[in-house]
């Protein structure tokens, strides 16, 4: 029997056989990263239900935490670029999953939020992916799942402190 391949940066050294690969963190950084890319990826499938494209969810989200926005500040908030975020606004304005009303701090402007039918689809989506996620967690004793809920939270904030001390707009993605 064939033992499991060893994956670790650098060249990838082939195996005669199909077991999967072990990812080796040796670090820290290494561990969020694989952990970041497998999760990210399950994450961000469709799920069969889903009657929302996952690539709007962080939009979605980001309205239902932070109530109505400016398009503008949406864009700098989620880091994407002003016509992409125009784009999926507008989608999702036809859908009746937003709802865009005159800025009350300038009549010129116009805000977005979250509509019932927008609040509940986000919701819905939300728990199957948190189903996901406490799939994967099953093998945890309590300890352990509040020892990784009490890192990320600690990550979850330096990743927001890196975020708004290193605002560029020029830095956005499309």
């Amino acid at each position: 029997m064939c033992q499991p391949r060893i994956c670790r940066y650098g060249p990838r050294v082939s195996a005669p056989c199909r077991q999967p690969w072990v990812p080796v963190a040796e670090t820290a950084e290494d561990a969020v990263l694989q952990v970041l890319m497998q999760l990210g990826r399950r994450l961000r499938e469709r799920h069969p239900d889903d009657l929302l494209d996952p690539s709007t969810m962080p939009l979605l989200f980001r309205l239902r935490c932070r109530g109505p926005e400016r398009l503008s500040d949406l864009a700098a908030g989620l880091r994407l670029d002003a016509s992409t975020v125009s784009r999926h606004v507008r989608q999702l304005e036809d859908g009746g999953l937003l709802e865009r009303t005159g800025d009350p701090a300038d009549g010129r402007a116009s805000v977005v939020a979250l509509s019932r039918a927008g609040a509940t689809l986000l919701a819905e989506a939300m728990r199957r992916r948190r189903d996901t996620v406490t799939q994967l967690l099953t093998d945890y004793d309590d300890s352990d799942r509040e020892q990784l809920r009490a890192v990320l939270v600690q990550l979850a904030a330096a990743v927001q402190r890196h975020s708004d001390s290193h605002q560029d707009p020029d830095r956005t993605l499309r």
